[in-house]
């Protein structure tokens, strides 16, 4: 119904028989069968997030140059997105200074655990991540958020 999310991908169907229906997206791209060898998949998907209906998968895919992957460039990405991410988890301690250690330690717990349900939860039911993904990274990321609170409610950012 809104613009942005899944009404942005590309809908492609390459199918030998039409088995399966295509979301009834109005875009629909019928491609021949294994028409998207690498030149032509290169040409259709790089830096779109499409869906490909085969005959025998149905695939989300996003596809990026390999220039994205630039070590200077994605790092600097990544230390940025943390730096917001450790910005937030610094306002959370900050708002809940009032509260005892412990208390603060379960508030980041239960926030770290939304977190990886909210985003963890959705792509594995859009995208069919392996549950063992979802898992490791969400348990990286609760984990992670959890060191770190803890580091700073006793020593930064102390309960008053």
């Amino acid at each position: 119904m809104f613009p942005w999310g899944v009404p942005t991908a590309q809908v492609i169907s390459s199918q030998t028989i039409k088995k399966t229906e295509s979301f009834q997206a109005p875009n629909l791209i019928e491609l021949p069968a294994n028409s998207l060898t690498t030149d032509k998949f290169d040409q259709q998907m790089v830096d779109k997030i499409s869906t490909l209906t085969t005959d025998k998968t149905f695939s989300w895919i996003i596809t990026k140059p390999t220039s994205y992957y630039n070590v200077g460039q994605y790092f600097i990405r990544e230390i940025f997105t943390q730096l917001v991410v450790a910005f937030l988890l610094t306002l959370l301690l900050f708002f809940t200074t009032k509260h005892n250690f412990k208390t603060r330690l379960i508030i980041t717990l239960l926030v770290g655990t939304m977190a990886v349900t909210a985003i963890f939860g959705q792509m594995l039911n859009w995208w069919g991540i392996p549950a063992i993904y979802a898992l490791g990274a969400g348990f990286n990321l609760i984990i992670g958020w959890f060191l770190i609170s803890f580091v700073s409610s006793k020593w930064i950012i102390k309960s008053e």
